[in-house]
């Protein structure tokens, strides 16, 4: 197998020119392309990376924006690059895989992009030129790499065989996931694209439980104790909308839980889950405007009086059981942890954003030219949001259907505590998983200390004391979401490391980073020798 393609790498830095390494912001290389190592390469280490870390650290995000004379204009809209750290006795090997080269060579011929994006210019936009199969309830094979998955990860998906011949992973088959229904099952040893594929690929062959394969999903499906995984499909066609809260069992067979008509289309990118109930937060990102082929363009204009509801559908029987609305409206991304406490209520702890601001931020020119630039700084520019509590206390109003929420009763989300944004943002949040969906204490997640920096540190918030520590490392770096990987035999819930790949703008190169979660201090480093394009999410497995 080749390490990389010096043809495809040859399309991909076609608008990479030497010179910019001369003029721009080092930090703002992670918007570019770099070039694939499709076979492992040992990394050189600084400092100590622990003896005991074992395992795998798989990252998503883009190989690049520039494909000839095309450049996706957001962020969001990257081409899906995966990457794969293998980690044992204190040394770290390296490889990625581009994931949507079939759908690269159709840009590269034609310089139109086949189909919806996140936050592209419609007039680079073709519809119907360009087939993508799925496997599905129709179609029993799926391409390979004809569509853009580029976001948050599943292991060991449910129903899915093992989908690597290889041996030395440390899962039997891994899926990507993005905005929509497309699923694209990944090598977890090469990190090949293999198949994409819907959540309806094992649903019922008699017409199945999902009304379609067509609609708005989240990125984040939420996770049972089972195994079992859970999402939601919006159906924006429909009068008035309907959300669709179902479930994917072990066996990989599909179950509606709840079906939601008296919420707004909103663009929704988590669904929470507590260790026995799902939470469909429908925060201010109203769909309600004409399409122009990207998501961005359908999201309403900010309505400060447009409040937030809180949709309760438990695992087992389904049904929504309450239903709650926030004092204040807000947007956000992520769920950084919900738990249920001794009363019986949810607690549901988010970073949250007062604003769409950061959805137009994101496009890549302007991330291009202003991140970190000292003379246009912005706070629009910085991902993190204001880490916040909501309580949800004990209430069931209705049995368990399938289909009833207009009649319900709405009660008041109550909002326990926030953080000052200014010395305790945070995003891209991570937890020591074994407290998932329970009571807990800490969260790692990306910080900005310096205004128009997008994220250049890490913070641990401990919930319990409402206090924070920041790592801040001593030259300017962007470091990415950082994993949780707890110690053998720990003795406490912050017992670990931190894994995350930092840009250092001296350096000029990416690392991956291990910090000690307890302590927040710097451990290791393993040096990369590219840049590493900017992603989104990660995750860890143990050999």
């Amino acid at each position: 197998m080749r390490a990389f393609n010096p043809k495809r790498l040859s399309v991909m830095l076609l608008f990479f020119p030497t010179r910019f390494f001369h003029c721009s912001n080092p930090l703002t290389w992670g918007f570019y392309s770099s070039p694939e190592f499709q076979q492992p390469i040992e990394l050189d280490i600084e400092g100590t990376i622990p003896s005991w870390l074992t395992g795998s650290l798989y990252r998503g995000g883009s190989g690049t924006w520039d494909v000839g004379n095309f450049t996706a204009e957001h962020w969001f809209d990257g081409f899906s690059r995966n990457h794969r750290f293998e980690i044992a006795d204190g040394r770290v090997t390296y490889r990625s895989r581009n994931a949507s080269d079939e759908l690269i060579d159709f840009i590269s011929e034609t310089g139109l992009y086949p189909g919806g994006s996140f936050g592209m210019d419609p007039c680079k936009v073709i519809f119907g030129a360009f087939e993508t199969k799925f496997r599905d309830g129709n179609n029993t094979r799926g391409d390979m790499s004809s569509e853009n998955v580029n976001v948050a990860w599943i292991p060991n998906y449910p129903g899915l065989g093992r989908n690597t011949t290889n041996e030395g992973a440390p899962f039997l088959s891994l899926a990507m996931t993005t905005e929509g229904n497309p699923l694209q099952q990944i090598d977890p040893v090469t990190l090949e694209p293999i198949e994409l594929f819907t959540y309806s690929a094992s649903d019922s062959p008699l017409g199945g439980m999902l009304s379609g394969d067509s609609g708005r999903m989240a990125a984040h499906p939420a996770h049972g104790s089972d195994g079992s995984i859970y999402n939601y499909l919006l159906n924006t066609t429909a009068h008035p909308p309907t959300y669709q809260i179902f479930g994917v069992d072990p066996t990989g067979e599909v179950n509606i839980l709840a079906t939601i008509t008296d919420a707004p289309a909103a663009y929704i990118h988590t669904l929470f889950s507590t260790e026995n109930y799902l939470i469909l937060v429908v925060w201010q990102a109203d769909l309600n405007q004409p399409s122009k082929g990207n998501l961005v363009s359908t999201i309403g204009p900010w309505d400060p009086d447009r409040k937030t509801l809180f949709y309760v559908v438990p695992k087992a029987g389904g049904g929504v059981v309450s239903k709650y609305i926030s004092d204040d409206a807000f947007f956000g991304f992520h769920q950084i942890n919900s738990f249920e406490d001794e009363s019986g209520a949810i607690n549901i702890d988010l970073p949250r954003m007062d604003n769409l601001d950061f959805l137009t931020a994101a496009k890549l020119a302007n991330l291009r030219a202003n991140l970190g630039n000292k003379e246009n700084l912005s706070s629009e520019n910085d991902i993190p949001g204001i880490f916040t509590r909501y309580r949800l206390p004990a209430h069931h109003s209705c049995s368990n259907s399938t289909n009833r929420t207009v009649s319900l009763k709405t009660y008041r989300a109550e909002k326990v505590f926030k953080l000052p944004y200014t010395e305790a943002n945070i995003e891209l949040a991570r937890i020591n998983q074994e407290y998932s969906g329970k009571p807990y204490r800490y969260a790692w997640g990306v910080h900005v200390e310096k205004t128009g920096y997008f994220m250049d540190s890490l913070i641990k918030v401990d919930t319990l004391t409402q206090s924070w520590e920041v790592w801040s490392p001593s030259t300017n770096q962007l470091p990415s979401e950082p994993i949780f990987v707890a110690a053998p035999d720990s003795k406490s819930e912050d017992d670990g490391v931190l894994l995350l790949v930092a840009m250092d703008s001296v350096v000029r190169k990416s690392s991956l980073v291990v910090v000690n979660a307890t302590t927040m201090e710097e451990m290791g480093r393993a040096r990369m020798p590219i840049v590493m394009g900017y992603g989104f999410h990660g995750i860890w497995g143990s050999n």
